[in-house]
């Protein structure tokens, strides 16, 4: 299975750049509309973007190619431009529920087709041990018993293979080719709005799918009780990713079930308190995530969801209730890493391994709505053992470290560093602001998540406990990214909105060609590595 997975890669990353022009992805009708995950990869956006001699004269192509079997690697590569692919479409890859298969899942891979006759030649001088026959008009072949294929004049269809008996297989392959429009995924107006987007990679998850399999399966074990259907009915994921210049872009939806909407649509109605925002201190902060969830929503949720009565019943033994939980609390929240460093000490006589020290500064802060009742809570805390310090108090957790909680009329404050959890109290007089690109990806939304991958790296030194080659690698890693944006939360047109931005230190090239040249330098230190590791153990068979 292995050999043929690599086969396969090497297949798809070849057609990959081949195109140069769109063709609507029709063959999407094959998509049975009850698929629990697609995925597709739009080969005309990326043509676009990469130019075919770049994969092939690669030096990771090249590795590629080594991995795959010598009396395969070359036929596969021959004449593939000419193997009736229509690379001027989109390729999809869909998994369907099925207890059946092995996996408990059929996976089938769609790709189409503009010369079936130039195909089938092409599979028989790349796998001469293939036996084509023919079937109710379509042609089938399996491929060492791991794959099975069907295809007609239009299309090839790949699935994983159910049993060993023929006829069997030959009666899924038909399956496949006879969705209906009635039972097409076609017929769904959301996976259809992702498809015309034309993102160069696309993917939609059937959380309707996947939860009422889940729930099924459960119920027998949870005394007849479930959850009602119409919390999950028509929800689904779908995320469209796109490789443009300095960075890859991502835009991500969430569908929500109509009996769940209002409940989404208040979650996202109000951003995160952006003064609450201003007191995190910008110095060397590596990871920033904040949030603003409607407490009316997280009731109305857990009201949904029927943990509301034994959530109440559990809070009953303190003397309070979900209302005086969730009233404490405006629901606006931030978590922020600042000042990580992992430094690293080689063996010495007295300790004969390499030390590894990691210290960093975490926050949470939550901004309070009712005191009385956020003051409630903190007794709680003191009964559990909190020890006063300061303003606040103090929690060991462990010989060495302790959570801080500080707290006034409008915030609440959680560290491991007690100065830190002071200074954002007092609105960070003693902290640098955050910098203007932290600030505009994460305000003005009611979810934000930024990470900083320069400002996190530069100070891990792990050279002293990795050897050189493995140093080498990571050194390249470390140049690749800038940081990590996500944003979003707003409800618009029956789902949650987001946006993602993954951004790369070289900002004057496609982001999928930088990727490719960062591949080829990774591949360069691999091996150097393994030349490396080869000569240690040439050198020490030569030592005998």
């Amino acid at each position: 299975m292995l050999r043929y997975s690599r086969i396969i890669t090497l297949l798809a990353i070849s057609v990959l750049i081949l195109s140069s022009c769109h063709s609507k992805p029709d063959h999407r009708k094959y998509i049975p509309k009850d698929a629990a995950v697609v995925a597709g990869i739009n080969l005309s956006s990326l043509s676009k973007k990469i130019a075919w001699n770049m994969i092939t004269g690669s030096k990771i192509f090249k590795e590629m190619e080594k991995k795959v079997p010598k009396k395969n690697g070359s036929d596969v590569m021959s004449g593939i431009d000419k193997a009736g692919i229509d690379v001027l479409n989109t390729f999809y890859v869909y998994l369907k529920t099925d207890n059946r298969f092995n996996t408990g899942m059929r996976v089938t891979a769609l790709v189409p087709l503009n010369d079936a006759a130039a195909w089938e030649a092409y599979l028989k001088k790349s796998f001469p041990q293939a036996n084509v026959t023919e079937h109710n008009k379509l042609k089938v072949t399996s491929l060492d018993g791991n794959m099975y294929m069907g295809w007609n004049k239009d299309l090839l269809i790949i699935m994983n293979v159910l049993s060993d008996n023929a006829g069997d297989m030959a009666t899924e392959m038909d399956n496949a080719f006879a969705v209906t429009d009635d039972n097409s995924i076609k017929a769904n107006k959301n996976f259809e709005k992702l498809e015309g987007a034309g993102h160069d990679l696309s993917m939609w998850v059937n959380y309707d799918q996947i939860m009422s399999t889940y729930n099924d399966r459960m119920s027998p074990n949870m005394n007849g009780v479930s959850l009602s259907k119409s919390m999950w009915k028509e929800t689904a994921f779908a995320c469209g990713f796109d490789f443009v210049k300095g960075k890859i872009t991502g835009d991500m939806t969430y569908y929500t079930s109509k009996s769940m909407d209002k409940i989404y649509k208040e979650f996202g109605t109000e951003h995160v308190n952006k003064e609450m925002i201003s007191r995190i201190p910008g110095n060397e902060l590596s990871m920033l995530v904040a949030a603003h969830f409607s407490t009316k929503a997280l009731k109305d949720m857990m009201d949904s969801t029927g943990v509301l009565g034994l959530a109440n019943s559990g809070l009953s033994a303190q003397g309070t209730n979900v209302d005086n939980v969730l009233d404490a609390f405006t629901g606006d929240m931030a978590f922020a890493i600042n000042n990580l460093s992992v430094t690293s000490t080689p063996a010495t006589k007295d300790i004969p391994y390499a030390m590894q020290n990691t210290n960093y500064c975490m926050s949470y802060v939550m901004k309070i709505n009712k005191k009385a009742n956020f003051d409630q809570l903190m007794n709680f805390a003191k009964q559990a053992g909190m020890l006063p310090i300061g303003e606040g108090y103090m929690m060991p957790v462990s010989a060495r470290d302790s959570v801080f909680v500080l707290s006034n009329n409008d915030y609440a404050v959680f560290s491991n560093k007690y100065a830190n959890a002071s200074n954002i109290l007092h609105g960070n007089k003693d902290g640098q602001p955050l910098n203007s690109n932290v600030a505009a990806n994460v305000n003005g939304h009611p979810f934000a998540m930024f990470i900083d991958i320069q400002e996190t790296i530069k100070r891990i030194d792990l050279n002293t406990i990795m050897s050189p080659q493995d140093a080498g690698i990571f050194n390249e890693s470390k140049n690749l990214l800038t940081n990590i944006a996500f944003n979003g939360g707003e409800y618009k047109d029956g789902a949650m909105q987001a946006h993602m931005e993954i951004n790369f230190t070289n900002k004057e090239e496609s982001s999928i060609l930088t990727l490719l040249d960062f591949g080829m330098r990774i591949s360069d230190a691999m091996e150097k590595s393994r030349a490396a590791q080869q000569a240690e153990i040439d050198t020490t068979m030569h030592a005998f």
